[in-house]
């Protein structure tokens, strides 16, 4: 099926999602895919079973259509209220229904309704009708693995890591030399988890340890700014 002349791709059906789909009823007498973008087989609904988008799908030569007079046909739908009716006209002509005003098209045949024309969405199946509030959580809970996410990144930036090996080779050090080490290096990172521009050694004898300039991104030394003054910048 498309859309504005561009199709519309639905998921591939992975052996995970296979896997949780739930056991056919014994004894069914037809059994179909799940409508729209659905991966799971269903026991198909019979005439006058209610029907709708997210429910199992009507059987051979059976449409789902809204009650004839219904005044909300598309909120029947949705919620699963319309009718398995004999189909009296071919799948690809559909017969039009009469519509509230700024109500896409009421009667369906086991299709997934696209709300934003030119992109793709799946329905996976089974699905639930639209929760705002379930929307609202699944946005935040995105956000915070988004964040977290940044903040592994952060903390496995290059500066960060040669930090925690300096601590881990100055412990081991400390162990063998005991008070002899006077001297040594620590990576000056950034928030980001990156280099600052300058960077010096640290010194346990009150001396001042020697000063450079680095490449931000790898803390690589710039040629000719080695043993800078205390009070010096890099660029």
């Amino acid at each position: 099926r498309t859309i504005n002349g561009k199709p519309i791709r639905c998921a591939p059906c992975t052996p995970e999602k296979l896997s949780q789909c739930p056991a056919v009823a014994p004894g069914c007498a037809e059994v179909l895919r799940e409508p729209g973008c659905g991966c799971c087989l269903a026991c198909a609904l019979t005439a006058g079973e209610l029907c709708g988008i997210y429910t199992a799908p009507c059987g051979s030569g059976l449409r789902c259509t809204p009650r004839p007079g219904d005044p909300r046909p598309l909120h029947s739908l949705t919620r699963g209220q319309a009718l398995c009716t004999e189909s009296t006209e071919p799948a690809a002509t559909p017969e039009p229904q009469t519509q509230d005003q700024g109500e896409p098209e009421a009667e369906m045949e086991n299709t997934a309704i696209i709300s934003d024309p030119g992109s793709s969405h799946y329905l996976p199946g089974p699905s639930k009708p639209y929760d705002p509030r379930a929307a609202a959580d699944a946005q935040e809970s995105m956000k915070a693995k988004l964040i977290a996410i940044r903040k592994k990144l952060v903390e496995q930036g290059p500066c960060h890591v040669e930090l925690q090996r300096a601590l881990d080779k100055i412990a081991k050090s400390q162990q063998k030399l005991g008070d002899k080490l006077t001297r040594f290096y620590l990576p000056n990172c950034d928030k980001h988890g990156l280099y600052k521009p300058k960077q010096c050694e640290s010194s346990l004898d009150g001396q001042r340890g020697r000063c450079w300039c680095v490449n931000s991104w790898n803390g690589k030394k710039i040629l000719g700014s080695t043993d800078l003054p205390a009070d010096a910048e890099c660029p």
